[in-house]
């Protein structure tokens, strides 16, 4: 017979074997009782309780937690309708301002504010941002009337301008005589660009 020692690789092997088939047969054996020991335990607990003296502290807190749970749904009833009611009215502006966004053409600047019931827990300001997107949107339409207006001519002309020299710069017209007439056009409105005539002169006339 050796007398040789195993070794510690095979030490572990075993080792970590033999863990895990105990541990099988230890969960196999508990499988088998499981339903015993439950049924067991149910009709047991009121006996530990009793043991432990804790029958009377239960009691006192289900009284409590009962008491409290009616308190807070009469509460909770309240505060819900006040919700629903705050819900419809916010709604009901929403689709109004929405309809006025449409019919007006307001430009997709800033959204309409909603309800959100993520949001409803303290308190509330959709008021504010309502009336701050409708402040928003009155200042977009008061400054496209001014531009309209005589006193607001000035932009419109500028604006004719502007779109007079990129129109040139985009044709077919090239050379010396489109910077000229860009000049030109920088004169009339009163805008500071200075082409030398060097650069001028030294551009093909097309």
């Amino acid at each position: 017979m050796s007398t040789k020692q195993i070794s510690k690789d095979n030490r572990d092997y075993w080792c970590s074997k033999l863990r895990k088939k105990f541990s099988d047969k230890r969960h196999a054996i508990e499988s088998v009782h499981m339903v015993e020991i439950n049924k067991t335990s149910v009709q047991n607990f009121p006996k530990f309780l009793k043991l432990l003296g804790l029958e009377k502290d239960l009691k006192e807190l289900k009284l409590a937690e009962n008491d409290y749970n009616s308190f807070f749904s009469s509460i909770d009833k309240k505060l819900n309708d006040k919700r629903t009611k705050y819900a419809e009215k916010t709604r009901n502006l929403q689709k109004k301002v929405h309809e006025w966004k449409e019919n007006r053409d307001w430009e997709y600047s800033g959204n309409i504010p909603e309800y959100s019931d993520a949001l409803e827990k303290g308190t509330h300001n959709i008021l504010d941002k309502f009336t701050e997107y409708l402040e928003t949107k009155c200042k977009e339409e008061t400054k496209k009337a001014f531009y309209k207006s005589k006193k607001g001519k000035e932009i419109e002309d500028i604006n004719a301008m502007e779109e007079k020299a990129e129109d040139l710069l985009h044709s077919d017209m090239i050379g010396a005589e489109v910077l000229r007439q860009i000049s030109e056009i920088a004169k009339q409105s009163k805008i500071a660009i200075t082409i030398p005539q060097d650069t001028i002169k030294s551009l093909p006339n097309g």
